[in-house]
């Protein structure tokens, strides 16, 4: 990257944020401070912006490739300016300290009144004054030397002010986009071949359970070829494959992370089963993944594997034990994975080699295209069209390099631009290319994407926490035009977007999470940039050998196996970052004392892999300290922790259980306390920590430090606010002290009483009154309000945004507020309100529209409730985008409006109107067709369901009904599949039922006592499409004599029916041409079988039948036997 990188990254941006300090402390009370701080402040600030615009200069110069002969000079000048920009940053951060230290048990903010207490708060003995005006005299003595040592290197010096924003190699920031929507660009000739392979070769017939164990190996395919080509993404092309998915019961994922071992393997592949991995005992693990596979057809993927071990024979056997339990898989289980080298897929036993080679030129260039041009804006520059087609030829077909040069020219239309870009020698390899997007993110971006180096290969960041490690080490920085209300974390998030956007990260949806990660060809970029500031120790080979970290590292992170070593092997007080990543291996780790007493510099700590039980109290000596992660074994935290004031961001993980020094107040300036939210109601005094933002849990009690009051100045609240116990509060006024309408950033709201009992209504509602939240909140819960009326802030649309209302057990609120006007509604919850028994116009509101964007609506115990009415006249529209509806437990509801016809979700149980009734989208059919189980057939007719809805039934169960007209059933014009259980149904009308459903395919009848027979059909032609029928459970039934007439059967169930015999079967049932399938189930009165079964027949089940049958056939002799032999599959038991 040229001579700049043995400096580290750039300087530039470590000045500014001293600057920025600077001149913040500077306009502070330190202005009225003797002893001269106020001078010293402002001489360093002056001192920096020189040397600001100096060090630019010959940054550009060194990373340019500058040949001057004063460049290892300008190198140690370099350095030399680092490290005293560092010392700068630390005396600052200093001063900041003793701004927030306590004083006399208070901690101050400089608000004493005597001048001369305030200084000697602050400087302590002179100390910190005193090593201010040292480092200014270094900046000094280092700026008289640089006019020197540039003109040397044939440099011009600057004016003082700002550098350039010019960087090594171009100007100004890209941006790129990932592949959206599945889109890729070739390898149709790869995915069809490995589509074909892995589709093969699946079980023969239908019922076999044949095991993978029958063959020596799982089929193992290897896609191969450079970094960047192509095989992760093919891997997912063929995950996504809908051939492939419909031959697989189950497709694992897996990629390798860091220095794996075998115990790591297997939790991956049970973590990508979606089984649990909470054990560290192999054996239990490897039993856990035999029964995941047993009697299954999985595909496993291995992605991006790599030889660690060059013992090729440990590295085979490890593999070996790992994958020992997928042989019990059903055959046509498969194993695809993707790796560099060929020698990966030897030892894995792979059978199959697809090499990925350069993409064809077309391919190149519609991804370089897509990328460069938007896929839109190619034809409005043909001038850059033709400069393109050469930039993508040089590309040389590698995918990743098309992406991010693309990205990287998108926001630079200039055709002196493209030309110079397209000059440049830097196709000869992607590392070149990619060294040349990351020489053009802006200064201060490049940091926040090279610290990652301290992270393995494969690591999942979580952008959140990612972004408050970037807040301790002081990279976000804000622009001159950046708004008051914008805060770092906003910041942050842009970088981290920009960085997404161009490639240097890549988004992965987990479940309902979202993670990101680093293509190794990226992570190796990140190595090399930080090669001098950061350094990564992964495994015990740090015992082994005697590596000694450089002294210029000031970012470190080791694997818990590897602390105990550190000692003597790194200048652990030069650190500002020391992460602990977690180690297999490793049991419970410490962080020694001697250790943590030398990381005085450190602004992040990250413990959440050494599995400690108490933190030192010597971490209370960190004063630089912004960032705390601890591990979740950890029990109890030391009161020490509470002098870290410029902590910003605890995070403690979710499964602890400690308990919190009782000053926790005092770290005034965490913004982030990442813990499980109801931990945060054991804070005493919480109240004192205004910076606080994300979600806490506050209980109200009549104590110091636990009143709504306490919560007034908590305005940088983000997410959910959970306030408990308002039982306590006794009048509005006291409620109003809580300052919620000031809380802008809160989007859920909670409001809880306690059960009843000395609550008064009156003053509920008007505590409830006094806890108006902002106009922005998203989403409200109210549990166990004991008022009988509504707050007004819900009458009077005061609450623009709300999207999510819930109701809960508020048992004595009997008139619903006009919530139809709320305007962006999407969900609505209402549960145990006892008191409500009508809900009418008062209900929409006025406006014209009502409800206009909910989508979710549900009622549950509402024990008094009768009648729910809706004046269509006054309205144009009612929930015109209701999607789903709930009627729970409403015993006495007799009356209902008819259902919305966007409705496609309804359950409905025990009502007064039906006491069952579930309507779900049909999931084999179309989106608008749905499927309805329901007690009562008399809801198709009495206008609950709008005629349309009726006509969109593909699947009907009616169970337990008492009053069906068969005849009506007729209008259900799309019915498919239909399902009849526990109807006192006749013969008569069963035959008139199915002589009207056309479009049937499917019936099912079960415990239906009265049937006796199949009916014949007297037109065939009127069901061409009736392919499958089940009778179960039906005593009488005792003729099948009518089945040919249903001329298109293919599968035929019989189950639990005791009065069929051979007898029950038609003479001429052969000519049941169309049958694939039959299966005779339990029918205790069969003892032998019919003699001519359809030619057609495929598979035939014979289960429980007469023990004298079954004793035949499982002889394989005699008539019975002869009678099924020639059929292909057969099950008897």
């Amino acid at each position: 990257m040229g001579e700049a990188a043995v400096v580290g990254w750039l300087v530039c941006p470590v000045i500014r944020i001293v600057v920025d300090k600077a001149r913040s402390y500077a306009s502070d009370r330190f202005r009225w401070l003797n002893g001269g701080v106020p001078d010293a402040l402002k001489q360093l600030e002056d001192e920096l912006n020189q040397l600001r615009a100096e060090a630019g200069c010959v940054e550009r110069c060194l990373g340019g490739g500058g040949g001057g002969r004063g460049n290892c000079e300008l190198v140690r000048w370099l350095r030399q300016l680092k490290e005293v920009v560092y010392e700068a940053d630390d005396v600052l951060d200093e001063f900041a300290y003793r701004r927030l230290a306590p004083n006399d048990g208070k901690v101050s903010l400089l608000g004493s009144s005597s001048i001369g207490k305030i200084g000697k708060q602050l400087v302590g003995k002179d100390e910190s004054v005193n090593r201010l005006k040292a480092v200014v005299e270094k900046l000094s003595s280092i700026r008289a030397n640089s006019g020197r040592l540039m003109q040397a290197a044939g440099l011009t010096k600057p004016g003082s002010g700002e550098p350039s924003s010019t960087l090594l190699t171009s100007d100004g920031p890209v941006t790129g986009s990932i592949l959206e929507d599945g889109e890729v660009f070739g390898r149709d000739k790869e995915r069809e071949q490995l589509v074909s392979w892995l589709i093969s070769s699946t079980p023969e017939a239908e019922g076999e359970d044949r095991s993978a164990a029958a063959a020596d190996t799982i089929p193992v395919a290897a896609i191969l070829g450079l970094g960047g080509i192509g095989k992760t993404t093919l891997a997912r092309v063929l995950c996504h494959d809908h051939e492939v998915k419909g031959a697989f019961d189950l497709i694992m994922w897996v990629c390798p992370a860091g220095n794996y071992s075998k115990l790591d393997l297997a939790k991956q592949i049970l973590q990508s089963a979606e089984l649990p991995d909470d054990t560290n005992s192999f054996d239990r693990l490897q039993r856990r993944l035999k029964e995941a596979v047993s009697s299954r057809r999985f595909l496993l993927i291995l992605d991006n594997v790599w030889n660690k071990d060059e013992n090729e024979n440990s590295y085979r056997d490890m593999w070996a034990d790992v994958l020992a339990p997928l042989r019990f898989g059903r055959a046509g289980s498969k194993i695809v994975v993707t790796t560099r080298k060929r020698i990966v897929a030897d030892l894995l036993n792979a059978s199959k080699f697809v090499w990925l080679n350069g993409l064809e030129f077309a391919d190149v260039w519609l991804l370089f295209k897509k990328f460069a041009f938007d896929n839109n804006d190619v034809d409005r520059h043909p001038e850059l069209k033709e400069i393109g087609e050469q930039i993508a030829v040089k590309l040389k077909g590698l995918p990743l390099a098309a992406k991010v040069v693309g990205g990287m020219l998108k926001r630079k239309p200039s055709l002196t631009e493209w030309k110079r870009i397209l000059k440049m020698e830097i196709y000869d390899n992607v590392s070149s290319t990619l060294e040349l997007c990351y020489q053009n993110l802006q200064e201060h971006i490049q940091p926040c994407f090279a610290i990652c180096s301290i992270f393995p290969k494969n690591w999942r960041f979580n952008r959140d926490k990612l972004i408050k490690i970037w807040m301790a080490l002081g990279f976000i920085q804000f622009r001159p035009d950046d708004t008051k209300n914008q805060l770092e974390e906003d910041v942050g998030k842009e970088y981290f977007n920009q960085l997404v956007a161009q490639s240097f990260f890549h988004e992965r949806k987990e479940g309902r999470r979202t993670y990101y990660y680093i293509h190794d060809l990226m992570h190796d970029l990140a190595d090399n940039v930080s090669r001098i500031d950061c350094a990564r120790v992964e495994s015990v080979e740090f015992e082994k050998k005697d590596i000694r970290i450089p002294d210029t590292v000031r970012h470190l992170s080791v694997t818990s196996d590897a602390v105990m070593q550190l000692k003597g092997r790194a200048e652990l007080k030069r650190l500002r970052t020391f992460i602990i990543l977690k180690h297999s291996s490793s049991s419970v780790v410490p962080l020694p004392d001697d250790v943590l007493k030398e990381l005085k510099g450190l602004r992040v700590l990250g413990l959440d892999g050494c599995d400690m039980v108490e933190l030192s109290d010597k971490v209370g000596q960190l004063i630089h300290l912004r960032y705390l992660s601890l591990c979740k074994t950890i029990t109890k935290l030391p009161k020490s922790v509470t002098k870290l004031f410029l902590l910003e961001t605890l995070y403690i993980p979710k499964r602890c259980q400690l308990e919190f020094p009782k000053d926790m107040w005092k770290l005034k300036y965490l913004r982030h306390l990442d813990i499980n939210r109801t931990n945060t109601s054991k804070i005493v005094g919480i109240g004192k920590m205004i910076h606080l933002q994300g979600s806490i849990e506050f209980h109200v009690k009549k104590e110091k430090g636990h009143t709504l009051e306490d919560l007034n100045d908590m305005n940088d609240l983000r997410r959910k606010l959970h306030i408990k116990n308002l039982d306590v509060v006794a009048s509005k006024e006291e409620a109003s002290k809580a300052g919620l309408s000031k809380k802008q950033s809160i989007k859920v709201l909670e409001l809880e009483w306690n059960s009843p009992g000395k609550s008064v209504p009156s003053v509920d509602a008007e505590v409830l009154e006094g806890l108006k939240p902002h106009p922005d909140v998203e989403e409200i819960h109210i549990r166990r309000y004991h008022g009988n009326t509504s707050p007004c802030w819900l009458d009077r649309k005061d609450i623009t945004f709300l999207k999510y209302l819930h109701l809960t057990n508020c048992r004595k609120w009997a008139v619903l507020p006009p919530l139809g006007q709320v305007p962006f509604l999407k969900v609505l919850h209402l549960k145990e309100m006892c008191s409500l028994k009508h809900i009418g116009s008062e209900f929409y509101g006025t406006n014209p529209t009502a409800f206009p964007y909910l989508e979710d609506l549900e009622f549950d115990d509402m024990p008094k409730w009768v009648e729910w009415t809706k004046e269509e006249e006054k309205y144009d529209s009612v929930f015109p985008r209701l999607r789903k509806l709930k009627l729970l437990s409403c015993p006495n509801l007799i009356k209902v409006p008819p259902f919305p016809q966007s409705v496609r979700k309804v359950s409905i149980e025990n009502t007064g109107f039906v006491s069952h009734l579930k309507l779900s989208s049909s999931s084999s059919s179309k989106a608008n067709k749905v499927k309805l189980e329901t007690c009562s057939a008399a809801v198709l007719t009495n206008g609950l369901f709008h005629q349309q809805q009726v006509q969109e039934i593909v699947d009907l169960t009616l169970r337990h009904c008492q009053d069906v007209k068969f005849e009506e059933l007729h209008a259900l014009t799309s019915l498919k599949r239909l399902q009849i259980s526990y109807l006192e149904m006749t013969d008569e009308e069963l035959g008139t039922c199915l002589q009207g459903l056309q479009p049937l395919t499917l019936l099912d009848i079960v415990h239906c006592s009265k049937i006796t027979t199949l009916p014949q059909i007297e037109n065939p032609s009127n069901l061409t499409k009736f392919h499958e029928l089940n009778i179960r459970q039906c005593p009488q039934l005792s003729s099948l004599h009518s089945l040919p007439s249903f001329a298109t059967l293919e599968t035929v169930l019989i189950e639990n029916c005791s009065r069929v015999t051979v007898e029950s079967f038609p003479a001429n049932f052969n000519s049941l041409t169309s049958l694939r399938k039959l299966s005779i189930m339990n029918c205790t009165g069969l003892e032998s079988l019919p003699s001519g079964f359809p030619s057609s027949l495929q598979v035939v089940h014979l289960i429980g039948c007469k023990p004298t049958l079954l004793s035949q056939l499982q002889n394989k002799d005699g008539p019975e036997w002869d009678k099924i032999a020639s059929i292909p599959m057969k099950l008897i038991h």
